[in-house]
């Protein structure tokens, strides 16, 4: 059986390239968790501020919010000119790049104003 030296180039080409692929796959994920996240908390600010431009109680907005986006969030509401407005904040750990700090903020005309 000849042989041409070429036996075995495959498995090093893969080793080569597996890092980078696992650095990709990892990137990839890492955006679709930020994406997801930066919607969660951008709904749970619409619902908050839907909630208080009804006339609910912070607490009612808090709570809503909470359940749209989980518990790991920060609240903060604000009045001004018949708008009631919520902003909510909340960070996302990932590998290598560590915490990612995401914003969201929404309003809503009051209704009993």
């Amino acid at each position: 059986m000849r042989r041409d030296g070429q036996e075995g180039s495959s498995t090093a080409e893969v080793a080569v390239l597996l890092p980078a692929i696992a650095v990709l796959l990892a990137l990839g994920a890492g955006v679709g968790a930020v994406g997801v996240g930066q919607v969660r908390i951008q709904e749970a600010a619409r619902a908050a501020a839907r909630e208080l431009g009804r006339g609910e109680s912070h607490i009612e907005a808090a709570s809503t919010a909470r359940r749209v986006a989980g518990d790991r969030i920060v609240l903060s509401f604000g009045s001004s000119d018949g708008y009631r407005s919520v902003d909510v904040r909340t960070s996302i750990g990932l590998p290598v790049i560590g915490a990612i700090e995401l914003w969201a903020s929404a309003s809503a005309r009051s209704e009993d104003e």
